[in-house]
């Protein structure tokens, strides 16, 4: 009985020890498991603590990397100093007001030019030169001779309007509202040359036209008609060496033909008489006529030309001379000779 006591006590001791041993182990095992977490808890934040490091140097790099192309930037800017401030770059877009301007003509149109012909005077005066319009006026006269003018037989015409200006030519943009005259005007800088692009018979007195050349600036208008007169009522009363020049003139006069004293034909004349023969229409945009000069004998020489497109779109003002002919014409008889067949 006593042996089985002691037997159960003793086993009794190892289970109670036993148990105390398992409780150990398991707390053993829990502060080990503990102590772990910590330390990957500690490794995590440090390396967490390294990467934001890292971060924080790359973003400090990348700062001073911008502020330094900024300011290499603000160097090389052009800058403009007023006063005590600067200008950069950093201005005002330009705006769709700025864009749209209105053309203006480089063409120096001037206020006055005067077609300084004695039998044949005509002033342009142009006002109001805006954009690429213009208004004009001009104011022709006509007489046949001094003799004439003398008498006071002057013929005078008028017309006037509004013109659109296309590099250096001017085009009335309405015919005149009484005659139906309108004229285009080319600007050739020392001169002006007008030509009527409708029938201006109308605007003036007989004999009154408008084309021609148009010198630049006001040029007074002298008393030609008078000359004449003043060189036929000069006399000297100094004897015979006075008296010897007066009965060659007389005797000149005696040997002059008839048809030296008719009226003499205007150079506007003789250029109606070239586009009648070449069956030219009043403003025919194709084909021109003017004067050129005088040859040796006295007489007109007209030169006749085409303006030719090589675009058929291409306006006439931009088109080239090709010469059609040369033309002489007696301005006492208004004969009519071919240079070019007949030089």
């Amino acid at each position: 009985m006593k042996k089985e006591l002691f037997g159960f006590m003793v086993l009794l001791l190892l289970c109670v020890g036993a148990l105390a041993g398992c409780g150990s182990s398991e707390e053993k095992e829990a502060s080990t498991n503990s102590d772990q977490v910590k330390e990957e808890t500690k490794s995590k934040e440090e390396n967490e603590a390294v990467k934001k490091k890292e971060t924080q140097v790359d973003t400090t790099k990348e700062t001073e990397k911008e502020d330094k192309q900024a300011a290499e930037k603000n160097e090389s800017s052009p800058k403009k100093e007023s006063g005590s401030k600067v200008e950069t770059n950093d201005q005002k877009p330009e705006t769709t007001t700025d864009k749209a301007k209105v053309p203006v003509s480089q063409v120096d149109w001037g206020n006055t030019w005067t077609r300084d012909i004695n039998t044949d005077r005509g002033v342009i005066t142009i006002t109001e030169a805006q954009g690429d319009t213009l208004k004009f006026s001009i104011n022709a006269t006509h007489t046949n001779n001094a003799e004439a003018a003398r008498a006071g037989n002057i013929n005078v015409g008028d017309v006037e309007g509004t013109a659109k200006v296309s590099g250096n030519v001017a085009t009335q943009t309405t015919k005149d509202e009484d005659t139906g005259c309108s004229v285009k005007m080319t600007n050739h800088q020392s001169y002006i040359q007008v030509e009527a692009i409708t029938d201006c018979s109308m605007a003036g007195g007989l004999g009154v036209s408008f084309d021609g050349k148009y010198q630049k600036g006001n040029i007074p208008e002298t008393d030609w008609w008078k000359e004449d007169e003043t060189n036929d009522a000069t006399s000297d009363a100094s004897g015979e060496e006075s008296e010897e020049p007066v009965k060659e003139e007389a005797l000149v006069e005696d040997e002059t033909p008839a048809e030296d004293t008719q009226s003499l034909l205007t150079h506007e004349q003789a250029e109606e008489l070239i586009r009648k023969m070449k069956g030219y229409s009043a403003g025919d945009p194709m084909h021109s006529v003017y004067y050129s000069n005088d040859d040796e004998n006295g007489n007109y020489v007209i030169h006749d030309y085409e303006d030719v497109k090589d675009d058929p779109n291409t306006p006439y003002s931009e088109a080239h001379e090709a010469t059609l002919g040369w033309y002489s014409v007696n301005p006492k008889t208004g004969e009519i000779k071919d240079l070019i067949l007949n030089p």
